[in-house]
Protein backbone atom coordinates (compact mmCIF):
# COMPACT_ATOMS: atom_id res chain seq x y z
CA UNK A 1 0.00 0.00 0.00
CA UNK A 2 2.87 2.12 1.21
CA UNK A 3 4.35 1.35 -2.66
CA UNK A 4 0.81 1.86 -4.27
CA UNK A 5 -0.63 4.69 -2.98
CA UNK A 6 1.37 6.94 -0.73
CA UNK A 7 4.65 7.13 -2.43
CA UNK A 8 3.62 7.90 -5.69
CA UNK A 9 2.42 11.36 -3.80
CA UNK A 10 4.90 13.86 -5.60
CA UNK A 11 6.33 16.39 -2.78
CA UNK A 12 5.82 20.03 -3.38
CA UNK A 13 7.67 21.52 -5.75
CA UNK A 14 6.67 25.34 -5.69
CA UNK A 15 7.44 27.35 -2.60
CA UNK A 16 3.62 27.97 -2.40
CA UNK A 17 2.56 24.95 -3.10
CA UNK A 18 2.72 23.38 0.69
CA UNK A 19 -0.23 20.62 0.61
CA UNK A 20 -2.38 22.49 2.67
CA UNK A 21 -0.08 24.11 4.65
CA UNK A 22 0.98 27.73 4.74
CA UNK A 23 5.10 27.69 4.11
CA UNK A 24 6.20 28.42 7.87
CA UNK A 25 3.66 25.49 9.06
CA UNK A 26 5.03 23.14 6.24
CA UNK A 27 8.71 23.62 7.53
CA UNK A 28 7.52 23.37 11.17
CA UNK A 29 6.01 20.16 10.19
CA UNK A 30 9.44 18.89 8.23
CA UNK A 31 11.33 20.00 11.24
CA UNK A 32 9.00 17.62 13.31
CA UNK A 33 10.23 14.55 10.54
CA UNK A 34 7.71 12.30 13.01
CA UNK A 35 4.79 10.54 11.79
CA UNK A 36 2.55 11.71 14.56
CA UNK A 37 2.86 15.08 13.44
CA UNK A 38 2.24 14.62 9.86
CA UNK A 39 -0.94 12.40 10.76
CA UNK A 40 -1.80 15.38 12.34
CA UNK A 41 -1.51 16.96 9.65
CA UNK A 42 -3.42 14.79 7.00
CA UNK A 43 -6.24 14.61 10.17
CA UNK A 44 -7.06 18.45 9.73
CA UNK A 45 -7.37 18.75 6.61
CA UNK A 46 -9.52 15.57 6.17
CA UNK A 47 -11.76 17.36 8.70
CA UNK A 48 -11.39 20.71 6.36
CA UNK A 49 -12.58 18.41 3.94
CA UNK A 50 -9.16 18.64 1.80
CA UNK A 51 -8.92 14.94 1.20
CA UNK A 52 -6.29 14.94 -1.76
CA UNK A 53 -3.98 16.98 0.26
CA UNK A 54 -4.22 15.40 3.51
CA UNK A 55 -3.93 11.90 1.33
CA UNK A 56 0.11 13.60 0.91
CA UNK A 57 0.44 13.83 4.70
CA UNK A 58 -0.65 10.74 5.53
CA UNK A 59 1.59 9.38 2.64
CA UNK A 60 4.76 10.81 4.46
CA UNK A 61 3.60 9.26 8.28
CA UNK A 62 3.82 5.89 6.60
CA UNK A 63 6.73 6.10 4.78
CA UNK A 64 8.41 6.93 8.32
CA UNK A 65 6.14 4.06 10.19
CA UNK A 66 4.25 1.61 7.98
CA UNK A 67 2.46 0.39 10.56
CA UNK A 68 1.31 3.46 11.91
CA UNK A 69 -2.41 2.70 12.83
CA UNK A 70 -4.02 5.75 12.63
CA UNK A 71 -2.45 7.30 9.43
CA UNK A 72 -3.57 3.88 7.20
CA UNK A 73 -7.16 4.71 8.49
CA UNK A 74 -6.80 8.29 7.87
CA UNK A 75 -5.28 7.10 4.39
CA UNK A 76 -8.51 4.87 4.06
CA UNK A 77 -10.75 7.82 4.92
CA UNK A 78 -9.38 10.37 2.77
CA UNK A 79 -9.23 7.94 -0.10
CA UNK A 80 -12.80 6.79 0.45
CA UNK A 81 -13.78 10.40 0.10
CA UNK A 82 -12.32 10.77 -3.13
CA UNK A 83 -13.82 7.95 -4.53
CA UNK A 84 -10.88 5.26 -4.54
CA UNK A 85 -12.51 2.39 -2.89
CA UNK A 86 -10.08 -0.24 -3.97
CA UNK A 87 -7.35 1.26 -2.30
CA UNK A 88 -9.58 2.31 0.65
CA UNK A 89 -9.96 -1.11 1.00
CA UNK A 90 -6.02 -1.95 0.71
CA UNK A 91 -5.92 0.31 3.67
CA UNK A 92 -8.50 -1.16 5.96
CA UNK A 93 -6.71 -4.43 5.07
CA UNK A 94 -3.45 -3.64 6.38
CA UNK A 95 -4.90 -1.86 9.66
CA UNK A 96 -6.59 -5.47 10.14
CA UNK A 97 -3.85 -7.66 9.55
CA UNK A 98 -1.92 -5.62 12.08
CA UNK A 99 -5.39 -5.54 14.49
CA UNK A 100 -7.85 -8.30 13.43
CA UNK A 101 -10.15 -6.10 16.39
CA UNK A 102 -10.21 -2.77 14.56
CA UNK A 103 -13.66 -1.85 14.26
CA UNK A 104 -12.90 1.10 12.85
CA UNK A 105 -10.87 -1.04 10.10
CA UNK A 106 -14.07 -3.17 9.41
CA UNK A 107 -16.56 -0.46 9.19
CA UNK A 108 -14.41 1.44 7.14
CA UNK A 109 -14.13 -1.45 4.59
CA UNK A 110 -17.97 -2.30 4.99
CA UNK A 111 -18.51 1.63 3.43
CA UNK A 112 -16.05 1.03 1.26
CA UNK A 113 -17.59 -2.29 -0.33
CA UNK A 114 -21.10 -1.03 -0.06
CA UNK A 115 -20.18 1.94 -2.29
CA UNK A 116 -19.09 -0.78 -4.66
CA UNK A 117 -22.45 -2.82 -4.80
CA UNK A 118 -20.97 -5.69 -2.24
CA UNK A 119 -24.18 -5.04 0.12
CA UNK A 120 -23.24 -9.18 1.19
CA UNK A 121 -19.71 -8.26 1.79
CA UNK A 122 -20.52 -4.94 4.06
CA UNK A 123 -23.25 -6.82 6.43
CA UNK A 124 -19.98 -9.13 6.98
CA UNK A 125 -17.64 -6.38 7.97
CA UNK A 126 -20.87 -5.07 10.01
CA UNK A 127 -21.60 -8.24 11.78
CA UNK A 128 -17.92 -8.76 12.27
CA UNK A 129 -17.46 -5.90 14.28
CA UNK A 130 -20.64 -5.98 16.25
CA UNK A 131 -19.34 -9.15 17.05
CA UNK A 132 -16.51 -6.69 18.57
CA UNK A 133 -18.54 -4.19 20.13
CA UNK A 134 -21.86 -5.10 20.02
CA UNK A 135 -22.96 -1.02 21.26
CA UNK A 136 -21.88 0.11 18.03
CA UNK A 137 -25.15 1.91 16.66
CA UNK A 138 -22.78 3.07 13.71
CA UNK A 139 -22.03 -0.35 13.49
CA UNK A 140 -26.00 -1.64 13.61
CA UNK A 141 -27.37 1.67 11.42
CA UNK A 142 -24.82 0.87 8.74
CA UNK A 143 -26.20 -3.40 8.92
CA UNK A 144 -29.15 -2.01 8.61
CA UNK A 145 -28.64 0.15 5.34
CA UNK A 146 -26.90 -2.83 3.97
CA UNK A 147 -30.19 -4.84 4.58
CA UNK A 148 -32.08 -2.33 2.66
CA UNK A 149 -30.00 -2.56 -0.40
CA UNK A 150 -30.63 -6.37 -0.63
CA UNK A 151 -34.73 -5.44 -0.09
CA UNK A 152 -34.76 -6.72 3.40
CA UNK A 153 -36.52 -3.75 4.58
CA UNK A 154 -37.52 -5.78 7.87
CA UNK A 155 -34.27 -6.59 8.90
CA UNK A 156 -33.08 -3.29 7.88
CA UNK A 157 -36.12 -1.57 10.46
CA UNK A 158 -34.33 -4.09 12.86
CA UNK A 159 -31.31 -2.99 13.09
CA UNK A 160 -31.75 0.46 12.78
CA UNK A 161 -34.38 0.77 15.68
CA UNK A 162 -31.46 -0.63 17.60
CA UNK A 163 -29.01 2.00 16.57
CA UNK A 164 -31.46 4.48 17.33
CA UNK A 165 -31.67 2.63 21.16
CA UNK A 166 -28.10 3.25 21.42
CA UNK A 167 -28.21 6.22 20.36
CA UNK A 168 -31.22 8.21 20.37
CA UNK A 169 -30.32 11.13 18.41
CA UNK A 170 -28.84 9.25 15.30
CA UNK A 171 -30.24 11.10 12.66
CA UNK A 172 -29.51 8.76 9.85
CA UNK A 173 -30.58 5.75 11.81
CA UNK A 174 -34.34 7.93 12.36
CA UNK A 175 -33.95 8.21 8.29
CA UNK A 176 -33.23 5.04 7.44
CA UNK A 177 -36.13 3.74 10.22
CA UNK A 178 -38.60 5.93 7.71
CA UNK A 179 -37.32 4.67 4.30
CA UNK A 180 -37.50 0.99 5.65
CA UNK A 181 -41.50 1.53 6.89
CA UNK A 182 -42.33 3.27 3.70
CA UNK A 183 -40.87 0.17 1.80
CA UNK A 184 -43.51 -1.93 4.28
CA UNK A 185 -46.36 0.38 3.79
CA UNK A 186 -46.14 1.77 7.04
CA UNK A 187 -46.25 5.09 5.99
CA UNK A 188 -47.87 6.86 9.78
CA UNK A 189 -45.05 5.13 11.17
CA UNK A 190 -42.82 6.71 8.84
CA UNK A 191 -43.64 10.00 9.20
CA UNK A 192 -42.92 9.88 13.08
CA UNK A 193 -39.58 8.45 12.26
CA UNK A 194 -38.71 11.09 10.29
CA UNK A 195 -40.53 13.48 12.69
CA UNK A 196 -38.09 12.62 15.07
CA UNK A 197 -35.20 13.24 12.77
CA UNK A 198 -36.47 16.61 11.84
CA UNK A 199 -36.67 17.42 15.61
CA UNK A 200 -32.90 16.80 16.16
CA UNK A 201 -31.87 18.39 13.29
CA UNK A 202 -34.31 20.45 10.93
CA UNK A 203 -32.33 21.17 7.78
CA UNK A 204 -31.32 17.39 7.08
CA UNK A 205 -33.35 17.07 4.03
CA UNK A 206 -33.28 13.33 3.42
CA UNK A 207 -35.38 13.23 5.82
CA UNK A 208 -38.03 15.92 4.76
CA UNK A 209 -37.87 13.37 0.75
CA UNK A 210 -38.89 10.85 2.79
CA UNK A 211 -41.47 12.52 5.02
CA UNK A 212 -43.00 13.45 1.77
CA UNK A 213 -42.80 10.19 0.27
CA UNK A 214 -44.23 8.60 3.16
CA UNK A 215 -47.23 11.60 2.81
CA UNK A 216 -47.71 10.47 -0.67
CA UNK A 217 -48.71 6.69 0.51
CA UNK A 218 -50.84 8.24 3.05
CA UNK A 219 -52.52 10.29 0.02
CA UNK A 220 -51.38 13.63 1.54
CA UNK A 221 -50.13 14.38 -1.30
CA UNK A 222 -50.69 18.42 -0.77
CA UNK A 223 -48.22 18.13 2.69
CA UNK A 224 -45.79 15.68 0.66
CA UNK A 225 -45.28 18.74 -2.02
CA UNK A 226 -44.49 21.03 1.14
CA UNK A 227 -41.85 18.46 2.21
CA UNK A 228 -40.27 18.30 -1.23
CA UNK A 229 -40.08 22.24 -1.50
CA UNK A 230 -38.49 22.99 1.56
CA UNK A 231 -36.09 19.66 0.72
CA UNK A 232 -35.15 22.10 -2.21
CA UNK A 233 -32.05 20.78 -3.95
CA UNK A 234 -32.46 17.33 -2.02
CA UNK A 235 -35.80 16.74 -3.79
CA UNK A 236 -34.01 17.59 -7.07
CA UNK A 237 -31.04 15.69 -7.07
CA UNK A 238 -32.83 12.25 -6.43
CA UNK A 239 -34.18 10.29 -9.07
CA UNK A 240 -36.79 8.67 -6.55
CA UNK A 241 -37.76 11.73 -4.97
CA UNK A 242 -38.57 13.87 -8.19
CA UNK A 243 -40.77 10.53 -8.96
CA UNK A 244 -42.57 11.14 -5.97
CA UNK A 245 -42.66 14.89 -6.51
CA UNK A 246 -43.86 14.16 -9.84
CA UNK A 247 -46.79 11.95 -8.38
CA UNK A 248 -47.98 14.20 -5.79
CA UNK A 249 -48.02 16.84 -8.36
CA UNK A 250 -50.23 14.93 -10.61
CA UNK A 251 -52.75 14.01 -7.97
CA UNK A 252 -52.97 17.72 -6.91
CA UNK A 253 -54.09 18.62 -10.70
CA UNK A 254 -50.94 20.02 -11.76
CA UNK A 255 -50.56 18.25 -14.78
CA UNK A 256 -48.03 20.37 -16.69
CA UNK A 257 -45.24 20.47 -13.68
CA UNK A 258 -45.74 17.02 -13.28
CA UNK A 259 -45.04 16.74 -16.51
CA UNK A 260 -41.89 18.37 -16.60
CA UNK A 261 -40.87 16.56 -13.23
CA UNK A 262 -41.83 13.46 -14.86
CA UNK A 263 -39.57 13.93 -17.97
CA UNK A 264 -36.86 14.83 -15.57
CA UNK A 265 -36.88 11.39 -14.13
CA UNK A 266 -37.32 9.12 -17.70
CA UNK A 267 -34.47 11.63 -18.74
CA UNK A 268 -32.17 10.15 -16.05
CA UNK A 269 -33.52 6.64 -16.26
CA UNK A 270 -35.26 5.73 -19.50
CA UNK A 271 -36.49 2.54 -17.85
CA UNK A 272 -38.31 4.03 -14.60
CA UNK A 273 -41.36 2.65 -16.11
CA UNK A 274 -43.96 3.76 -13.03
CA UNK A 275 -42.85 7.57 -14.04
CA UNK A 276 -43.99 6.86 -17.80
CA UNK A 277 -47.17 5.42 -16.41
CA UNK A 278 -47.67 8.60 -14.39
CA UNK A 279 -46.90 11.12 -17.35
CA UNK A 280 -49.33 9.24 -19.65
CA UNK A 281 -52.15 9.71 -17.29
CA UNK A 282 -51.15 13.43 -17.14
CA UNK A 283 -50.99 13.82 -21.05
CA UNK A 284 -54.45 12.02 -21.17
CA UNK A 285 -55.68 14.26 -18.49
CA UNK A 286 -54.78 17.48 -20.64
CA UNK A 287 -55.53 15.84 -24.08
CA UNK A 288 -52.41 14.86 -25.44
CA UNK A 289 -53.83 11.33 -26.96
CA UNK A 290 -50.62 10.63 -28.74
CA UNK A 291 -48.21 11.19 -25.69
CA UNK A 292 -50.35 9.84 -23.36
CA UNK A 293 -50.46 6.58 -25.80
CA UNK A 294 -46.22 6.52 -26.31
CA UNK A 295 -46.02 7.00 -22.63
CA UNK A 296 -48.03 4.43 -21.72
CA UNK A 297 -46.79 1.86 -24.15
CA UNK A 298 -43.16 2.65 -22.92
CA UNK A 299 -44.08 1.20 -19.63
CA UNK A 300 -45.67 -1.33 -21.00
CA UNK A 301 -42.46 -2.50 -23.18
CA UNK A 302 -40.66 -1.62 -19.81
CA UNK A 303 -42.92 -4.31 -17.69
CA UNK A 304 -42.75 -6.93 -19.65
CA UNK A 305 -38.89 -7.09 -19.86
CA UNK A 306 -38.86 -6.82 -16.29
CA UNK A 307 -41.59 -10.15 -15.57
CA UNK A 308 -39.55 -11.99 -18.02
CA UNK A 309 -36.49 -11.11 -15.74
CA UNK A 310 -37.77 -11.41 -12.35
CA UNK A 311 -39.78 -14.48 -13.22
CA UNK A 312 -35.98 -15.59 -14.58
CA UNK A 313 -34.50 -14.95 -11.18
CA UNK A 314 -36.99 -16.70 -9.39
CA UNK A 315 -36.99 -19.87 -11.06
CA UNK A 316 -32.95 -19.40 -10.35
CA UNK A 317 -33.35 -18.68 -6.85
CA UNK A 318 -35.76 -21.94 -6.03
CA UNK A 319 -33.29 -24.34 -7.73
CA UNK A 320 -30.50 -22.73 -5.91
CA UNK A 321 -32.74 -23.41 -2.68
CA UNK A 322 -33.43 -19.61 -1.76
CA UNK A 323 -36.48 -19.90 -1.12
CA UNK A 324 -36.52 -16.03 0.48
CA UNK A 325 -34.86 -14.44 -2.49
CA UNK A 326 -36.90 -16.22 -5.08
CA UNK A 327 -40.45 -15.03 -3.30
CA UNK A 328 -39.12 -11.59 -3.16
CA UNK A 329 -38.76 -11.74 -6.90
CA UNK A 330 -42.27 -12.88 -7.54
CA UNK A 331 -43.92 -10.30 -5.42
CA UNK A 332 -42.49 -7.90 -7.82
CA UNK A 333 -44.02 -9.29 -10.35
CA UNK A 334 -47.46 -9.35 -8.99
CA UNK A 335 -46.41 -5.33 -8.05
CA UNK A 336 -45.75 -4.93 -11.77
CA UNK A 337 -49.05 -6.98 -12.94
CA UNK A 338 -51.14 -5.54 -10.25
CA UNK A 339 -50.14 -2.09 -11.38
Amino acid sequence: MRDSVAAREEPPQAATHRYGTSPGRYQYLMRQNSPEAFCAEGVRLSRKKRHEESVYWFGLALQQDPSCRPALLGLGFALGKLGRYDEEIQCCDRVLALDPRSADALLMKGFALGKQGDFHGKLACCGQALAINPDSATAWNMKGQAHGMLEDYEEELACCEQAALLRPRYIGAWVNMGYALVQLGRYREAVRACNRAIRIYPHFMAAWVTKGIALCGLMEYHAALDCFEYAGEEASGSTRALYWRGLALSRTGQFREAIDCLTRVVDRDARYADAWVILSNCHFMLGNLDESGRCFMTAYGIDKQDIRELVRKSITNWRQGNSREALQHMSGVFGILLR
